[in-house]
């Protein structure tokens, strides 16, 4: 049984979305006659109420993503950014809409890695740690990982050219010593064409996982697993054209199998129309 009133803080969040604030903030410095973003962060001291939420200290709020706003003045400089963004059908999007998209995904990224943790600790829920169980339909479970996260998992590494050319959801699957990947009893950690993961077979568990149900590398956890189980996809990786670009999506995903996403579904729901995202509740483990 979870207790409610330790979500509390996490649900409040939820209810005052930053991104509404970053919003405004966009649009009075490319309007407006301000050389920071700074400057228009530091004029927000009157309290602010939009259509969802009611915001006292907006400066206050805006603080921490200060850094995550300032390559708007790069765009009100006329500079383009760095990363290439496509829109769903692969076509380049102007440099107003790629600037914006790319900070409201960094953006929405730091508030729910927050809000995610907040959900997630009362939860005492290794869901995202352990590998399908028999019944379940799926063979394995994948961690994305950094390849500088890798060397936190003491188990066998599959890195092959063969491996390098696949994804983990191709067919045929990939065949390692002769068998699909994921038909072993312990993880392994693969590169694919899409970069490193670590594979959960059915009934396994994640190595760091001890038998009490805490981690042993909590503090120094990869990114993923400081992220679950709500995803922003204002844009996601697009490594078919290349390893700096990224495909507009403008959605938020849930994912429905996590405890905290569906005790908390109608608060998750109306953050994303907030930020006018499309909502996606998903369910990975069935």
């Amino acid at each position: 049984m979870i207790d409610q009133q330790a979500l509390a803080a996490g649900r409040t969040l939820l209810r005052q979305p930053v991104l509404p604030l970053a919003g405004i903030v966009q649009f009075l410095y490319l309007t407006g006659d301000f050389a920071t973003v700074a400057e228009v962060v530091a004029q927000l001291s009157e309290e602010i109420e939009t259509n969802f939420a009611r915001y006292p200290d907006p400066a206050g709020d805006l603080l921490p993503y200060l850094d995550l706003l300032r390559p708007l003045e790069g765009l009100k400089a006329g500079e383009g950014p760095a990363t290439l963004v496509i829109d769903p059908d692969g076509r380049p999007v102007d440099a107003m809409t790629a600037t914006t998209a790319l900070v409201t995904q960094n953006i929405l990224t730091r508030e729910l890695e927050r809000i995610n943790g907040l959900l997630c600790a009362p939860c005492n829920c290794t869901l995202c740690c352990v590998g399908p169980e028999a019944a379940m339909a799926q063979s394995f479970f994948e961690i994305p990982l950094e390849a500088a996260e890798t060397g936190l998992f003491p188990v066998d590494r599959v890195e092959t050219e063969t491996a390098a050319g696949f994804r983990s959801d191709d067919e045929p699957v990939l065949l390692v010593d002769g068998r699909d990947f994921f038909d072993r009893p312990d993880p392994v950690l693969i590169r694919w064409r899409t970069g490193w993961s670590l594979i959960l077979p059915r009934q396994s568990r994640c190595p760091n996982l001890e038998s009490s149900g805490r981690c042993r590398i909590y503090p120094d956890r990869p990114l993923v697993c400081r992220r679950p189980q709500i995803f922003p996809y204002v844009v996601e990786p697009a490594p078919d054209r290349g390893p700096s670009t990224f495909r507009l999506r403008q959605s938020l995903l849930a994912v429905m199998d996590c405890p905290y996403v569906r005790l908390a579904q109608d608060e998750i729901a109306a953050y994303a129309a907030a930020c006018e995202l499309e909502m996606i509740f998903r369910t990975n483990k069935a």
